[in-house]
């Protein structure tokens, strides 16, 4: 806690006194507050990049996830962990990464020097793999698997525990990190994914954790995805046969039947043709049999379905990626994705 003089300037770097600005609380924590506005800039950040439409983008896009063994799993997650990898390590036509235009067009912004400064960094983010040596509410302290260098995070998942290995992408924040978008914690198996890196480094050979990290990001995820599902010890068929398992268990999820009805309700309020509505509840429901995908927000399916069949069905409007996105409340990119995701499973079904 940083207390502050009634007339002395204020530390937020308004250029008023303290009195007069952050001074009408009894109190202020000046950190607290740069977190708070950081952490609304992450989400902004990564906003930014999955807006980003790009051939390469989507290639690379689809065939990480061709080979990914358990992220395929669960789409979302992957397509978190796709993109705030992708944002911050590819470089475009014009030399910089996603998360480094994102800074140069936000930072005009930003008013506050503290808070500018920690986002400058953002252009260079830290790629971290390592153990939680501690875990404190929202503060963790993670010290790197290879180097042994120590990072201090803030406003980290207040779950997480002592002793998990933990993959992630660290943003600047003051003398301390805010982890960006999607990371990973794996509990009870830090030693096996410390070797499992470990050995992997060394058959890539990368010397650099950030090195390895910057190529490799989801293949150590999704390997130690696989660790934790086995406990580093089950062969593979037997993980196979967990997760086939558990997928025949998901099928009743009832995000599945929100997402059906969301979008059998958008058509019926279309006044598209009940055999078409039919059609795409359908397609839908047998793609999650199928599939069985873990499902956080059942409006991206909706909308998804309604781009697949439209293509080959006769119906009343031209349902663009952009209107689909607005009446569902998800991103046109999310869409795209998903929807080509969900063509390549149900035309191999044909």
């Amino acid at each position: 806690m940083k207390t502050i003089g009634r007339n002395d300037p204020c530390d937020c770097g308004s250029g008023k006194k303290y009195k007069k600005c952050c001074g009408n609380q009894t109190a202020v924590n000046i950190d607290d507050m740069i977190l708070g506005e950081l952490e609304i800039l992450q989400a902004q950040a990564y906003d930014y990049i999955a807006v980003h439409n790009s051939e390469e983008l989507e290639n690379d896009y689809h065939r990480y996830f061709s080979e990914m063994a358990m992220m395929n799993k669960d789409q979302e997650i992957y397509e978190m962990a796709f993109l705030s990898w992708y944002g911050v390590t590819k470089k475009l036509e014009d030399g910089l990464s996603l998360i480094e235009r994102f800074v140069e067009k936000q930072g005009k912004t930003v008013g506050r020097p503290q808070t500018l400064a920690s986002l400058e960094k953002w252009k260079a983010p830290r790629l971290a793999a390592g153990i939680v040596t501690s875990a404190k509410g929202s503060e963790l302290v993670i010290q790197d698997t290879v180097e042994g260098e120590i990072f201090n995070v803030k406003g980290a998942n207040p779950e997480i525990v002592e002793g998990c290995f933990f993959i992630g992408i660290l943003l600047q924040n003051g003398t301390t990190y805010l982890p960006f978008a999607q990371y990973f914690v794996y509990p009870g198996i830090a030693e096996i994914c410390k070797d499992a890196m470990i050995e992997k480094m060394r058959k890539a050979g990368k010397d650099s954790v950030e090195e390895y990290l910057a190529s490799d990001y989801l293949y150590l995820a999704d390997h130690c995805f696989y660790l934790f599902t086995g406990k580093g010890e089950q062969k593979e068929a037997e993980t196979e046969a967990v997760i086939e398992i558990e997928e025949k268990q998901s099928v009743g999820n009832p995000a599945y039947a929100e997402a059906v009805e969301s979008m059998e309700s958008f058509l019926k309020e279309q006044g598209e043709a009940p055999s078409s509505i039919e059609k795409a509840a359908k397609l839908l429901t047998q793609y999650f049999e199928s599939e069985s995908p873990k499902i956080r927000n059942p409006q991206i399916y909706s909308a998804s379905i309604v781009e697949v069949i439209k293509a080959d069905t006769d119906l009343k409007k031209d349902y663009l990626q952009k209107d689909l996105a607005e009446a569902f409340g998800v991103s046109a990119n999310s869409i795209s994705r998903r929807s080509k995701e969900m063509k390549k499973i149900l035309l191999a079904a044909v």
